[in-house]
């Protein structure tokens, strides 16, 4: 089912906040990028209808680190599994949003001219093209592993595991704890910072080492994932 050895394999997952703490803060340091947020708020109410009745700033804060243009990257994790079975956990994150990325630019020159695959969940459809855009917004070029508009489907060197538990149904559910509940592995849904806290506790709670242990927890709940796929009969 996963035809890539688990050797060669870059466990993937990063974590976003709101390129501002709040919506007076991005009103004051960036007025342009806080009108086109106005320009776009149909487009989030219309995506998710309990935003539909809140003022600009309650989506912005619910909802900007959902959209690259409008979010910044608090913590980027990776890991990979060596031939003796340990895991090698490494993550980045800094206040500088453009050091943390250079980081990582690094890292992925690197294990892409060693021929490893990304793994992640939603990475195709998240994770890749933030990374990506994020980079080029910083100035820098985002290295061959991120697949762009021109990279041939064939040659997108990346295992999605949404797209793997939808199995071809894209309309179904396949959330990374439905998948994790499915398969008898421990979701990172029960830690303190969760996907909805990370905001606040980048912003508000400057709480950076709790939003590294919740991005590490997501990517050795994917490392355990495709170790159950790989283990199938």
């Amino acid at each position: 089912m996963i035809n890539v050895p688990l050797t060669k394999i870059l466990f993937l997952d990063i974590e976003t906040v709101g390129i501002q703490p709040d919506w007076d803060s991005l009103v004051e340091k960036r007025p342009e990028l806080a009108f086109q947020f106005e320009n776009y708020l149909d487009w989030f109410q219309k995506r998710f209808p309990e935003e539909v009745g809140k003022s600009a700033g309650e989506v912005f804060v619910n909802r900007s680190a959902l959209v690259p243009e409008f979010l910044r990257i608090a913590c980027v994790s990776v890991a990979f599994v060596t031939e003796q079975g340990e895991t090698k956990m490494q993550s980045f994150s800094d206040p500088d949003e453009k050091k943390l990325l250079e980081g990582v630019q690094k890292l992925l020159y690197r294990t892409g001219e060693l021929g490893f695959f990304l793994c992640g969940h939603n990475v195709k459809g998240f994770d890749i093209p933030v990374l990506a855009k994020r980079m080029i917004m910083n100035g820098l070029m985002p290295p061959k592993l991120l697949p762009g508009h021109d990279t041939k489907p064939w040659e997108i060197r990346a295992i999605d595991t949404k797209e793997v538990w939808q199995y071809g149904g894209y309309g179904s559910i396949a959330s990374l704890e439905l998948m994790c509940v499915s398969l008898g592995v421990e979701s990172s849904k029960t830690m303190e910072v969760t996907g909805n806290k990370v905001h606040e506790a980048f912003w508000v709670k400057k709480d950076i080492e709790n939003i590294v242990k919740y991005c590490e927890k997501d990517v050795s709940v994917l490392i355990d994932v495709i170790k159950k796929l790989i283990d199938l009969k």
